[in-house]
């Protein structure tokens, strides 16, 4: 069976990155798959990527059922309770990556089960990792370069399975952090066989 077309609109270049290096990585074709950044959040965040599922469909003669969509996001103290934004990506035929508090919560799991939920915390066990590769810590103004971890997957591409176990155990245990990140990650990784 041919998988669909997929569409993963992103908060942020971040999470973006981060998308684009599995593409890579599973080898999965531009053509059929389009990763977007800085498509805003939570609410609007998938309302946009309505708007890239109708364009898409337009340009590629798909009918919306057959492509399918993914909202990547965090919590970003967003005014909306978890359920409430999942309902409405559900509604919209969307399906929702989500990181509470932040996306690094997810990005720290590729090396160590963690329910770490602060950020300054989040950005220094991050950095420990970053620096192994490129000998600059993780911070605001370095966060969006994922080039270390690119070379880590590279190096390593067991990691981003190590991150989907990791996440599967923080989602069953209850606590601060919450993902539903490595659900899309599956996905793809589904979708090169």
């Amino acid at each position: 069976m041919m998988m669909p077309p997929l569409i993963v609109c992103c908060e942020g270049k971040t999470e973006q990155k981060y998308f684009q290096i599995l593409q890579r990585i599973y080898r999965l074709p531009a053509a059929r798959i389009s990763i977007v950044g800085e498509k805003g959040q939570h609410m609007a965040l998938i309302d946009r990527t309505v708007m890239e599922r109708e364009q898409f469909c337009d340009e590629q003669g798909f009918r919306p059922e057959e492509v399918e969509c993914w909202a990547v996001c965090d919590d970003d103290n967003m005014p909306w309770s978890y359920k409430e934004l999942f309902e409405y990506a559900e509604q919209n035929n969307v399906h929702l990556a989500f990181s509470r508090p932040q996306f690094e919560a997810y990005l720290l799991q590729h090396f160590e089960q963690s329910n770490e939920f602060h950020r300054k915390s989040l950005y220094e066990r991050l950095s420990i990792y970053k620096a192994a590769f490129d000998g600059v810590g993780y911070d605001e103004s370095t966060k969006g370069d994922l080039e270390w971890l690119r070379e880590a997957i590279d190096c390593k591409p067991k990691i981003v399975d190590t991150a989907i176990v990791n996440s599967n155990q923080r989602k069953k245990q209850s606590g601060k952090v919450f993902l539903t990140v490595q659900t899309l990650v599956e996905w793809m990784r589904e979708y090169r066989r």
